[in-house]
C-alpha cells in the first residue's frame, strides 16, 4: 500500500486529524492507489500518519460509512469492490434520489443555472473531441468521472438541498471509482463508451438542462430517469457478461 503522494501534506491541513485522514484515504480509494481488496491495517497506518490508532479508527468508520471500506472478519477493514448486483443497487438508489433533486430543482431553476450546467457540457464535448485522439482518461471524465459529476451537481445543487446532494454525490463516486477500477483491469468487459454512445449522453445532459429552464420538472424527471435507466442497464448487462465468462 503506497499513500507516500496522498500524506506528505497532512501536516499542513487539517481540521482534525480524522477529518483529514479520511479524506486522504478517500481520495487514494477513488484514484485507484487503494484497490478494491487492499487491507488497511490500522496499527500500520497510525505510523504512516504519525497519529495514534484512534483517529486512525474514526477515519475508516466514516468511509465505512460510504461504502468505500468494511470490516471482514479475521481480515479487518478493507476496501470494497462491486459485483454486478451492486451496480444495479447504486443504479436503483441513483434513479430515487436524483427523480426526487431534479423535481425540487427544476422549478428554482434561473438563467444563470441553465449557462453554468450547459457550459459544463460544452467542457465536457470539448475534451472528447480534442485533436490528440482518442483518451480513455478523458472519455472516462466525461461520461462517468469527474466532468460528469460536475455537471450532476450544478443541477441538483439548483434544490437547495445540502443532505440530498451529499448523499448523491456518494453514490457518483462510489459507482466512479468501480468503474474505473474495471476498465484498468479489462476495459472492453466494463463497456467503454463509443464515441458516439459518449456524444449521446452529452445531447441528453443538454435536454435535462434545458427542461430544467422551462421550469419542466416533469419532462427533466423523465428524461434524466431514461438517461440513467438506459445507460445503467447496459452497463450492467456488460458486466453481468463479463463475470459470467
Amino acid at each position: 500500500m503506497n499513500l507516500d503522494n496522498y500524506i506528505a501534506a497532512f501536516a499542513q491541513q487539517s481540521p482534525t486529524a480524522a477529518e483529514t485522514i479520511s479524506r486522504l484515504l478517500r481520495q487514494a480509494i477513488l484514484d485507484g492507489a487503494l484497490p478494491g481488496g487492499s487491507v488497511l491495517r490500522q496499527e500500520d497506518m497510525a505510523k504512516k500518519f504519525g497519529v495514534s490508532r484512534i483517529p486512525i479508527r474514526e477515519a475508516l468508520l466514516k468511509l465505512e460509512g460510504e461504502g468505500l471500506v468494511e470490516a471482514q472478519p479475521r481480515r479487518g477493514v478493507v476496501v470494497t469492490a462491486l459485483s454486478p448486483e451492486d451496480f444495479e443497487e447504486i443504479l436503483e438508489m441513483r434513479l430515487a434520489l436524483e427523480s426526487l433533486a431534479i423535481e425540487l430543482a427544476a422549478p428554482r431553476f434561473q438563467d444563470a443555472d441553465v449557462e453554468a450546467a450547459l457550459q459544463i457540457v460544452d467542457q465536457a464535448q470539448a475534451s472528447i473531441d480534442a485533436p490528440a485522439g482518442a483518451d480513455p482518461d478523458r472519455e472516462f471524465e466525461a461520461r462517468w468521472g469527474s466532468l460528469n459529476w460536475s455537471f450532476h451537481k450544478s443541477v441538483y445543487a439548483v434544490a437547495g438541498r445540502p443532505r440530498l446532494l451529499a448523499a448523491i454525490e456518494n453514490l457518483h463516486h462510489l459507482f466512479a471509482r468501480h468503474m474505473r477500477m474495471r476498465m484498468q483491469a479489462a476495459p472492453a468487459a466494463a463497456g467503454d463508451a463509443s464515441h458516439t454512445e459518449l456524444l449521446l449522453v452529452l445531447d441528453e445532459h443538454r435536454q435535462l438542462v434545458r427542461a430544467c429552464g422551462r421550469h419542466d420538472a416533469t419532462l427533466a424527471k423523465a428524461i434524466l430517469q431514461r438517461h440513467i435507466t438506459n445507460h445503467g442497464s447496459s452497463l450492467v448487462s456488460r458486466l453481468r457478461h463479463a463475470a459470467a465468462g
